[in-house]
């Protein structure tokens, strides 16, 4: 019995130590976590994700796009069907004139319009640019959508 005192009390400070080591690990997951959230994860392809930012009258086969909140403006690559493209071509040119436009690719362009930027050997590509007033929700307030010569991709740079 004399040493049941002693043994106790060493196994209740082991227990004691290992909670608290645990809420230390626990701690730092939770640190790591709010720090990787912060960070910027690259470009997305989410379409009901970019549906909620913008409108999209017609269903896309793909989208890639970044958000910079900090700048206030967003970029997406959309790519629609060949039908789809007509009819948001001319969804499009309802809102004004096309432009001639002339925009650099970014690296996480899909890799079709990457190609086509480096034929020219200037990383770019053409387009015609209508206003985008109508694809836009709060807080986007302005921009333009591009489509892309000789492909079924538009651009839609927007801004607040």
């Amino acid at each position: 019995m004399r040493f049941a005192k002693p043994a106790l009390l060493i196994v209740l400070t082991g227990l004691i130590l290992l909670g608290c080591s645990r809420q230390a690990d626990n701690t730092n997951l939770a640190n790591s976590a709010a720090v990787s959230n912060t960070e910027p994860a690259g470009p997305k392809d989410n379409i009901e994700e970019l549906a909620m930012l913008v409108r999209l009258p017609f269903e896309p086969e793909e989208v890639a796009w970044e958000e910079k909140p900090e700048q206030k403006r967003l970029t997406a690559v959309i790519r629609f069907s060949p039908e789809n493209a007509a009819k948001m071509t001319a969804e499009a040119a309802k809102n004004g004139p096309a432009s001639v436009e002339t925009l650099t690719t970014e690296s996480w362009y899909p890799n079709e319009l990457i190609a086509q930027g480096e034929l020219n050997g200037e990383s770019t590509v053409k387009g015609q640019s209508y206003p985008a007033g109508p694809f836009l929700n709060p807080p986007y307030t302005t921009g333009k959508i591009t489509r892309v010569e000789n492909t079924d991709y538009f651009i839609l740079q927007i801004s607040s």
